[in-house]
Protein backbone atom coordinates (compact mmCIF):
# COMPACT_ATOMS: atom_id res chain seq x y z
CA UNK A 1 0.00 0.00 0.00
CA UNK A 2 1.43 3.41 -1.00
CA UNK A 3 1.92 6.37 1.32
CA UNK A 4 -0.88 8.19 -0.51
CA UNK A 5 -3.28 5.34 0.25
CA UNK A 6 -2.41 5.36 4.02
CA UNK A 7 -4.78 8.14 5.17
CA UNK A 8 -5.15 7.03 8.86
CA UNK A 9 -3.39 9.45 11.28
CA UNK A 10 -0.84 7.77 13.54
CA UNK A 11 -0.80 8.46 17.30
CA UNK A 12 2.13 10.64 18.38
CA UNK A 13 4.89 8.95 20.36
CA UNK A 14 4.70 11.56 23.14
CA UNK A 15 1.23 11.76 24.80
CA UNK A 16 1.90 15.36 25.77
CA UNK A 17 1.70 16.23 22.08
CA UNK A 18 -1.97 15.26 21.85
CA UNK A 19 -3.81 17.83 19.76
CA UNK A 20 -7.44 18.45 19.02
CA UNK A 21 -8.26 16.42 15.98
CA UNK A 22 -6.54 13.21 17.06
CA UNK A 23 -9.09 11.27 19.13
CA UNK A 24 -10.42 14.70 20.23
CA UNK A 25 -8.02 14.76 23.24
CA UNK A 26 -6.97 18.33 24.11
CA UNK A 27 -3.81 19.65 25.74
CA UNK A 28 -4.25 20.28 29.48
CA UNK A 29 -2.48 23.20 31.16
CA UNK A 30 -1.65 21.10 34.23
CA UNK A 31 0.39 18.61 32.18
CA UNK A 32 3.45 20.84 32.30
CA UNK A 33 3.26 21.52 36.04
CA UNK A 34 4.31 19.35 38.96
CA UNK A 35 2.27 19.50 42.20
CA UNK A 36 3.95 21.40 45.02
CA UNK A 37 4.11 19.43 48.26
CA UNK A 38 2.57 21.23 51.22
CA UNK A 39 5.22 22.45 53.60
CA UNK A 40 4.91 20.81 56.99
CA UNK A 41 4.56 23.30 59.83
CA UNK A 42 6.56 22.76 62.97
CA UNK A 43 4.29 21.52 65.75
CA UNK A 44 3.85 23.80 68.76
CA UNK A 45 5.81 22.30 71.65
CA UNK A 46 4.28 21.69 75.06
CA UNK A 47 6.70 22.72 77.83
CA UNK A 48 4.49 21.99 80.83
CA UNK A 49 6.31 18.81 81.87
CA UNK A 50 3.03 17.04 82.62
CA UNK A 51 2.08 13.40 82.23
CA UNK A 52 -0.56 14.19 79.59
CA UNK A 53 -0.29 16.51 76.59
CA UNK A 54 -3.13 19.05 76.80
CA UNK A 55 -4.52 21.63 74.43
CA UNK A 56 -6.75 24.44 75.73
CA UNK A 57 -9.35 26.34 73.72
CA UNK A 58 -10.79 29.45 75.33
CA UNK A 59 -14.11 30.95 74.20
CA UNK A 60 -15.06 34.50 75.15
CA UNK A 61 -13.33 36.86 77.54
CA UNK A 62 -13.32 34.49 80.52
CA UNK A 63 -12.18 31.52 78.45
CA UNK A 64 -9.42 33.59 76.88
CA UNK A 65 -8.12 34.64 80.29
CA UNK A 66 -8.09 31.03 81.43
CA UNK A 67 -6.10 29.72 78.45
CA UNK A 68 -3.62 32.56 78.96
CA UNK A 69 -2.99 31.18 82.47
CA UNK A 70 -2.35 27.73 81.01
CA UNK A 71 -0.13 29.15 78.27
CA UNK A 72 2.05 30.77 80.94
CA UNK A 73 2.39 27.38 82.66
CA UNK A 74 3.88 25.86 79.51
CA UNK A 75 0.73 24.59 77.79
CA UNK A 76 1.52 26.23 74.46
CA UNK A 77 -1.14 24.37 72.47
CA UNK A 78 -3.75 27.04 73.13
CA UNK A 79 -6.27 29.01 71.09
CA UNK A 80 -8.45 31.92 72.24
CA UNK A 81 -11.66 32.55 70.28
CA UNK A 82 -13.85 35.62 70.61
CA UNK A 83 -16.46 37.69 68.82
CA UNK A 84 -15.18 40.86 70.52
CA UNK A 85 -11.97 42.13 68.91
CA UNK A 86 -10.98 44.33 71.82
CA UNK A 87 -10.99 41.40 74.25
CA UNK A 88 -8.62 39.49 71.97
CA UNK A 89 -6.35 42.50 71.51
CA UNK A 90 -5.94 42.84 75.28
CA UNK A 91 -5.04 39.16 75.64
CA UNK A 92 -1.26 38.72 75.82
CA UNK A 93 -1.01 35.71 73.52
CA UNK A 94 0.76 35.41 70.14
CA UNK A 95 -1.53 36.35 67.23
CA UNK A 96 -1.28 32.78 65.91
CA UNK A 97 -3.07 31.65 69.10
CA UNK A 98 -6.08 33.95 68.58
CA UNK A 99 -9.13 33.65 66.36
CA UNK A 100 -11.51 36.54 65.81
CA UNK A 101 -15.05 35.74 64.65
CA UNK A 102 -15.33 39.01 62.79
CA UNK A 103 -18.75 39.18 61.15
CA UNK A 104 -20.77 40.00 64.29
CA UNK A 105 -19.41 43.53 64.70
CA UNK A 106 -16.68 44.85 67.00
CA UNK A 107 -18.89 44.60 70.09
CA UNK A 108 -19.22 40.82 69.83
CA UNK A 109 -22.26 38.70 70.58
CA UNK A 110 -23.64 40.97 73.33
CA UNK A 111 -24.72 38.13 75.68
CA UNK A 112 -26.61 36.51 72.79
CA UNK A 113 -25.48 32.87 72.83
CA UNK A 114 -27.46 31.90 69.73
CA UNK A 115 -25.75 34.68 67.80
CA UNK A 116 -22.33 33.50 68.98
CA UNK A 117 -23.13 29.89 68.06
CA UNK A 118 -24.13 30.99 64.56
CA UNK A 119 -20.92 32.96 64.21
CA UNK A 120 -18.89 29.95 65.29
CA UNK A 121 -20.70 27.70 62.82
CA UNK A 122 -19.86 30.05 59.95
CA UNK A 123 -16.13 29.94 60.79
CA UNK A 124 -15.88 26.36 62.07
CA UNK A 125 -13.64 25.05 59.29
CA UNK A 126 -11.23 27.97 59.63
CA UNK A 127 -11.00 27.40 63.37
CA UNK A 128 -10.36 23.70 62.77
CA UNK A 129 -7.59 24.51 60.29
CA UNK A 130 -5.94 26.88 62.75
CA UNK A 131 -6.11 24.21 65.45
CA UNK A 132 -4.25 21.78 63.19
CA UNK A 133 -1.27 24.12 63.09
CA UNK A 134 -1.29 24.60 66.87
CA UNK A 135 -2.15 21.19 68.29
CA UNK A 136 -0.57 18.74 65.85
CA UNK A 137 -0.93 15.01 66.46
CA UNK A 138 0.90 14.72 69.78
CA UNK A 139 -2.11 15.37 72.00
CA UNK A 140 -3.88 13.44 74.77
CA UNK A 141 -6.67 15.79 75.82
CA UNK A 142 -8.38 19.03 74.79
CA UNK A 143 -10.02 21.25 77.41
CA UNK A 144 -12.59 23.91 76.45
CA UNK A 145 -12.63 26.96 78.75
CA UNK A 146 -15.59 29.35 78.87
CA UNK A 147 -17.79 31.50 81.04
CA UNK A 148 -21.36 30.22 80.69
CA UNK A 149 -23.09 33.55 81.30
CA UNK A 150 -21.70 35.42 78.30
CA UNK A 151 -22.45 35.29 74.61
CA UNK A 152 -19.18 34.19 73.02
CA UNK A 153 -18.24 31.67 75.70
CA UNK A 154 -21.65 30.23 76.45
CA UNK A 155 -22.65 30.14 72.79
CA UNK A 156 -19.45 28.45 71.60
CA UNK A 157 -18.67 25.96 74.36
CA UNK A 158 -20.86 23.07 73.16
CA UNK A 159 -19.94 23.48 69.46
CA UNK A 160 -16.28 23.58 70.55
CA UNK A 161 -16.71 20.27 72.40
CA UNK A 162 -17.98 18.74 69.17
CA UNK A 163 -15.10 20.30 67.22
CA UNK A 164 -12.54 18.95 69.70
CA UNK A 165 -13.99 15.43 69.38
CA UNK A 166 -13.83 15.82 65.61
CA UNK A 167 -10.17 16.75 65.97
CA UNK A 168 -9.34 13.52 67.80
CA UNK A 169 -11.06 11.57 65.04
CA UNK A 170 -8.96 13.51 62.53
CA UNK A 171 -5.68 12.53 64.25
CA UNK A 172 -6.79 8.91 64.62
CA UNK A 173 -7.33 8.84 68.40
CA UNK A 174 -10.03 6.63 69.90
CA UNK A 175 -12.44 7.44 72.73
CA UNK A 176 -12.78 11.09 71.71
CA UNK A 177 -15.50 11.81 74.29
CA UNK A 178 -13.16 10.74 77.10
CA UNK A 179 -10.43 13.05 75.79
CA UNK A 180 -12.42 16.29 75.74
CA UNK A 181 -13.22 18.23 78.93
CA UNK A 182 -14.68 21.61 79.91
CA UNK A 183 -13.72 24.23 82.49
CA UNK A 184 -16.79 26.46 82.86
CA UNK A 185 -17.18 29.44 85.19
CA UNK A 186 -20.34 30.64 86.92
CA UNK A 187 -21.07 34.37 87.39
CA UNK A 188 -21.11 36.24 90.68
CA UNK A 189 -24.38 37.08 92.44
CA UNK A 190 -24.02 40.68 91.30
CA UNK A 191 -23.78 39.59 87.68
CA UNK A 192 -26.82 37.32 88.10
CA UNK A 193 -28.89 40.39 88.92
CA UNK A 194 -29.15 40.70 85.15
CA UNK A 195 -31.90 38.27 84.02
CA UNK A 196 -30.07 37.64 80.74
CA UNK A 197 -26.91 36.63 82.61
CA UNK A 198 -28.80 34.41 85.06
CA UNK A 199 -30.76 32.71 82.27
CA UNK A 200 -27.64 32.14 80.18
CA UNK A 201 -25.74 30.71 83.14
CA UNK A 202 -28.50 28.40 84.35
CA UNK A 203 -29.46 27.03 80.94
CA UNK A 204 -25.93 26.50 79.69
CA UNK A 205 -24.59 24.96 82.90
CA UNK A 206 -27.60 22.63 83.11
CA UNK A 207 -26.92 21.55 79.53
CA UNK A 208 -23.22 20.98 80.24
CA UNK A 209 -23.96 18.92 83.35
CA UNK A 210 -26.29 16.65 81.39
CA UNK A 211 -23.75 16.21 78.62
CA UNK A 212 -21.03 15.38 81.15
CA UNK A 213 -23.16 12.87 83.06
CA UNK A 214 -24.12 11.11 79.81
CA UNK A 215 -20.45 10.79 78.83
CA UNK A 216 -20.51 13.21 75.91
CA UNK A 217 -17.29 14.69 77.35
CA UNK A 218 -15.20 14.30 80.50
CA UNK A 219 -14.73 15.99 82.91
CA UNK A 220 -16.73 19.16 83.67
CA UNK A 221 -14.88 21.45 86.07
CA UNK A 222 -17.04 24.29 87.41
CA UNK A 223 -15.34 27.45 88.67
CA UNK A 224 -17.68 29.42 90.93
CA UNK A 225 -16.70 33.09 90.83
CA UNK A 226 -19.25 33.99 93.49
CA UNK A 227 -17.80 31.45 95.92
CA UNK A 228 -14.30 32.77 95.32
CA UNK A 229 -15.50 36.31 95.92
CA UNK A 230 -16.94 35.28 99.30
CA UNK A 231 -13.90 33.20 100.33
CA UNK A 232 -11.45 35.98 99.46
CA UNK A 233 -13.26 39.30 99.98
CA UNK A 234 -10.00 41.27 100.17
CA UNK A 235 -9.00 40.57 96.57
CA UNK A 236 -8.69 43.83 94.67
CA UNK A 237 -10.55 44.37 91.41
CA UNK A 238 -7.33 44.18 89.42
CA UNK A 239 -6.17 41.00 91.18
CA UNK A 240 -9.50 39.16 91.12
CA UNK A 241 -9.44 37.52 87.67
CA UNK A 242 -5.70 36.81 87.49
CA UNK A 243 -5.84 35.21 90.96
CA UNK A 244 -8.74 32.97 89.98
CA UNK A 245 -7.27 31.91 86.65
CA UNK A 246 -3.73 31.39 87.91
CA UNK A 247 -4.93 29.39 90.93
CA UNK A 248 -7.26 27.14 88.95
CA UNK A 249 -4.67 26.70 86.21
CA UNK A 250 -1.93 26.01 88.75
CA UNK A 251 -4.00 23.45 90.64
CA UNK A 252 -4.89 21.66 87.41
CA UNK A 253 -1.21 21.73 86.42
CA UNK A 254 -0.01 20.27 89.74
CA UNK A 255 -1.90 16.99 89.25
CA UNK A 256 -0.58 16.63 85.71
CA UNK A 257 3.00 17.24 86.87
CA UNK A 258 2.77 14.99 89.95
CA UNK A 259 1.49 12.14 87.76
CA UNK A 260 4.73 12.45 85.81
CA UNK A 261 6.96 12.13 88.92
CA UNK A 262 8.28 8.99 90.51
CA UNK A 263 7.96 8.50 94.24
CA UNK A 264 9.89 6.18 96.56
CA UNK A 265 6.84 6.27 98.83
CA UNK A 266 3.56 6.00 96.87
CA UNK A 267 3.19 7.13 93.26
CA UNK A 268 0.14 8.75 91.69
CA UNK A 269 0.99 7.54 88.19
CA UNK A 270 -0.29 8.64 84.75
CA UNK A 271 -2.78 5.76 84.58
CA UNK A 272 -4.26 6.76 87.95
CA UNK A 273 -4.53 10.36 86.83
CA UNK A 274 -6.03 9.46 83.46
CA UNK A 275 -8.69 7.23 85.03
CA UNK A 276 -9.91 10.07 87.27
CA UNK A 277 -9.99 12.50 84.33
CA UNK A 278 -12.13 10.03 82.37
CA UNK A 279 -14.78 9.73 85.08
CA UNK A 280 -18.05 11.01 83.62
CA UNK A 281 -19.63 13.98 85.36
CA UNK A 282 -18.36 16.96 87.31
CA UNK A 283 -14.96 17.28 88.96
CA UNK A 284 -13.57 19.35 91.82
CA UNK A 285 -9.99 20.00 92.88
CA UNK A 286 -8.64 21.25 96.18
CA UNK A 287 -5.47 22.07 98.08
CA UNK A 288 -4.68 22.84 101.71
CA UNK A 289 -1.64 23.04 103.94
CA UNK A 290 -1.53 20.79 107.03
CA UNK A 291 -0.29 22.63 110.10
CA UNK A 292 -1.25 20.08 112.74
CA UNK A 293 0.32 17.07 110.96
CA UNK A 294 1.57 15.56 114.23
CA UNK A 295 -2.00 15.14 115.51
CA UNK A 296 -3.79 11.85 114.92
CA UNK A 297 -6.57 13.59 112.99
CA UNK A 298 -4.70 16.66 111.76
CA UNK A 299 -4.34 15.47 108.17
CA UNK A 300 -7.95 14.26 108.01
CA UNK A 301 -9.28 17.59 109.28
CA UNK A 302 -7.16 19.44 106.74
CA UNK A 303 -8.48 17.23 103.97
CA UNK A 304 -12.08 17.94 104.94
CA UNK A 305 -11.34 21.67 105.03
CA UNK A 306 -9.77 21.24 101.61
CA UNK A 307 -13.06 20.07 100.15
CA UNK A 308 -15.04 22.86 101.78
CA UNK A 309 -12.76 25.71 100.68
CA UNK A 310 -12.12 24.62 97.09
CA UNK A 311 -12.26 27.47 94.58
CA UNK A 312 -14.57 25.37 92.49
CA UNK A 313 -18.33 25.10 92.80
CA UNK A 314 -19.99 23.82 95.96
CA UNK A 315 -23.31 22.07 96.41
CA UNK A 316 -22.09 18.66 95.24
CA UNK A 317 -23.08 15.39 96.85
CA UNK A 318 -19.59 13.92 97.24
CA UNK A 319 -20.97 10.41 97.71
CA UNK A 320 -21.92 10.41 94.01
CA UNK A 321 -18.22 10.46 93.06
CA UNK A 322 -16.95 7.53 91.01
CA UNK A 323 -13.22 8.29 91.26
CA UNK A 324 -10.94 10.35 93.45
CA UNK A 325 -7.32 10.99 94.29
CA UNK A 326 -5.54 12.22 97.40
CA UNK A 327 -1.92 13.31 96.98
CA UNK A 328 0.32 14.41 99.84
CA UNK A 329 3.52 16.37 99.27
CA UNK A 330 5.80 16.92 102.27
CA UNK A 331 9.24 18.20 103.12
CA UNK A 332 12.00 15.68 103.80
CA UNK A 333 12.35 16.52 107.49
CA UNK A 334 8.61 16.14 108.09
CA UNK A 335 8.39 12.78 106.33
CA UNK A 336 11.53 11.45 108.04
CA UNK A 337 11.00 12.63 111.60
CA UNK A 338 7.25 12.84 112.30
CA UNK A 339 6.30 9.81 114.41
CA UNK A 340 2.99 8.23 113.45
CA UNK A 341 2.59 10.30 110.28
CA UNK A 342 2.04 7.24 108.09
CA UNK A 343 -0.91 6.17 110.23
CA UNK A 344 -2.29 9.70 110.04
CA UNK A 345 -2.01 9.71 106.25
CA UNK A 346 -3.72 6.32 106.01
CA UNK A 347 -6.54 7.66 108.18
CA UNK A 348 -6.86 10.69 105.91
CA UNK A 349 -7.02 8.54 102.78
CA UNK A 350 -9.69 6.37 104.41
CA UNK A 351 -11.63 9.51 105.30
CA UNK A 352 -11.52 10.68 101.70
CA UNK A 353 -12.73 7.25 100.51
CA UNK A 354 -15.67 7.39 102.93
CA UNK A 355 -16.59 10.96 101.98
CA UNK A 356 -16.63 10.07 98.30
CA UNK A 357 -18.87 7.04 98.67
CA UNK A 358 -16.05 4.50 98.45
CA UNK A 359 -15.60 4.99 94.70
CA UNK A 360 -12.29 4.10 93.07
CA UNK A 361 -9.60 6.04 94.93
CA UNK A 362 -5.97 6.71 94.05
CA UNK A 363 -3.30 8.02 96.38
CA UNK A 364 0.16 9.46 96.23
CA UNK A 365 2.85 10.47 98.74
CA UNK A 366 5.74 12.60 97.52
CA UNK A 367 8.87 13.97 99.15
CA UNK A 368 9.88 17.50 98.22
CA UNK A 369 13.28 18.42 99.73
CA UNK A 370 12.65 22.11 99.00
CA UNK A 371 9.62 22.29 101.28
CA UNK A 372 9.26 22.57 105.02
CA UNK A 373 5.53 21.88 105.09
CA UNK A 374 2.92 19.22 104.33
CA UNK A 375 0.30 19.86 101.63
CA UNK A 376 -2.73 17.76 100.63
CA UNK A 377 -4.19 17.88 97.11
CA UNK A 378 -7.55 16.32 96.23
CA UNK A 379 -9.13 15.45 92.90
CA UNK A 380 -12.70 14.10 92.85
CA UNK A 381 -14.50 13.10 89.65
CA UNK A 382 -17.75 11.56 88.47
CA UNK A 383 -19.93 13.89 90.54
CA UNK A 384 -23.56 14.62 89.80
CA UNK A 385 -24.60 18.19 89.00
CA UNK A 386 -24.50 20.74 91.88
CA UNK A 387 -28.28 21.14 92.01
CA UNK A 388 -28.26 23.47 94.99
CA UNK A 389 -25.95 25.94 93.28
CA UNK A 390 -27.92 25.83 90.05
CA UNK A 391 -31.16 26.44 91.93
CA UNK A 392 -29.61 29.56 93.48
CA UNK A 393 -29.00 30.93 89.99
CA UNK A 394 -32.46 29.91 88.81
CA UNK A 395 -33.97 31.93 91.66
CA UNK A 396 -32.83 35.14 89.95
CA UNK A 397 -34.70 34.12 86.80
CA UNK A 398 -37.88 33.40 88.77
CA UNK A 399 -37.61 36.74 90.62
CA UNK A 400 -37.48 38.59 87.32
CA UNK A 401 -40.45 36.70 85.92
CA UNK A 402 -42.52 37.37 89.06
CA UNK A 403 -42.79 33.73 90.08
Amino acid sequence: MSDEENTEEEAPENPSEFKMGWANIPDLPLEDFEPVEEEEKEEVKDTSGGALAYAFIGAGQGGGRMVKAFYDLGYKKTLAINTAKNDLNLLELPDAHKFYIDHLGDQGAGKDQAKAAEGFENREQEIFDQLKGIIGENIDRIIICAGVAGGSGGGSVVPLVKLAKKYFTYVGKKDAAERVGVIASLPTTGECASPVVATNAYNKMTELCKLAETKKFSPLIIVDNDKIKKLYPKLTVKAFWPTINNTVGGLFHIFNVLANQNSDLTSFDPQDYDSVMKSAGCMIMGVTGVKDYESDTGVSKALKANLESTLLAGGFDLKTATASAGVVVGGSEILENTVGLMDNLEHAFSTLAAITGNGVMHRGIYEDPSRDKLVVYTLIGGLKAPKKRLEEIKRFINLDSGK
